[in-house]
């Protein structure tokens, strides 16, 4: 391989580069500071944790990849309706495993179909749809709470999945990351559909000149994103051993903040899942320290909108000088 070959490379990679540079740097100042932070247990843990917000990242990077500054906001509690919905039935029996998963892909793909009807074809904001979609979902699930126990729990193959580990080190769940990464990647890259998702992203018009039903396509994305939070509802209810209340609605700013980490342009065109779990990883690695230093959640989020606001300041000084 030739420098001029290396360099292309490196010049293409930049800014999977850069989130690893700071996932190194931040271990190392946990090491130096803290001590015992730089370990494969620690590693494992850390990559374990992060893999719930790299999934729903993978939500907010579907829609976000179709322009109109779009975002869902609703991912949370699409997640926790699923889990309630599943644990249900579910009721710690692999029988009613595959029923669950339907029910969850149905209600992801009903509730994201709203949203993206809604924001599509009534040319409504993606941020106020999702947030009044998620609100509702809330009160649905507040309503059925007051009334009844949440009960049920998941089956024993789901928490084994999610909570196993191989040899006592090696979590499961890094394995459906790196299955989900490798999925991604091939419908990102080698399908049809996910690049005219990038064309409408990067430039609507042209794309509808060009023959693409942008509403359609910008609709689909939705649906999509509701149907992974779906399936991520039930991959939370396995690693909790039950459902609850917001049980995914912390994991909804997180993911946005995975996607901006990694340098995934907000305003369409761009999808590249790989930066957006390495983004995820940077996020769990300093919510890690912030734990070892004695930092609470206020800190947490603190420390979350200083990085944002200067990566964003960041990628846009870039985006000027290209």
């Amino acid at each position: 391989m030739s420098k001029e070959s290396v360099k292309k490379f490196l010049r293409s990679q930049k800014r999977v580069l850069a989130v690893i540079v700071l996932i190194v740097v931040l271990s190392l100042f946990g090491e130096i500071f803290v001590g015992n932070f730089i370990s494969v247990k620690q590693a494992f843990l850390t990559v374990k944790f992060a893999t719930f917000v790299a999934l729903f990242g993978l939500c907010q990077m579907v829609v976000v990849s179709s322009g109109r500054n779009a975002i869902d906001l609703s991912v949370g509690y699409v997640a926790t309706f699923s889990a309630i919905l599943g644990c249900h039935f579910m009721q710690g029996s692999n029988r009613g495993l595959l029923f669950s998963i339907l029910l969850a892909v149905l209600a992801g793909a009903g509730l994201g179909l709203v949203n993206g009807l809604l924001i599509s074809y009534v040319n409504l904001s993606p941020l106020v749809v999702t947030m009044s979609v998620s609100t509702i979902i809330q009160g649905i699930i507040n309503v059925y709470a007051s009334g009844m126990s949440l009960d049920g729990s998941p089956a024993p193959v789901l928490t084994t999945l999610v909570t196993g580990t191989i040899k006592g080190t090696f979590p499961n769940i890094i394995f459906l990351l790196l299955f989900v990464m490798v999925i991604v990647h091939f419908l990102t890259k080698r399908v049809k559909f996910g690049q005219l998702v990038c064309g409408i992203g990067e430039n609507s018009e042209a794309a509808y000149l060009s023959g693409v039903n942008v509403k359609l396509t910008r609709c689909i994305t939705f649906v999509i994103s509701g149907i992974i939070a779906g399936l991520i509802g039930l991959i939370l209810a396995g690693n909790m051993g039950m459902a609850y209340k917001d049980m995914g609605s912390t994991y909804v700013m997180p993911s946005y903040a995975a996607i901006v980490v990694g340098g995934i342009s907000l305003g369409g065109g761009e999808m590249d899942y790989v930066r957006v779990v390495l983004g995820a990883i940077f996020l769990q690695v300093l919510t890690n320290l912030f734990i070892l230093f004695g930092g609470g959640d206020a800190v947490k989020w603190f420390g979350y909108g200083a990085v944002l606001y200067v990566l964003l300041l960041f990628y846009a000084n870039e985006r000027k000088r290209n």
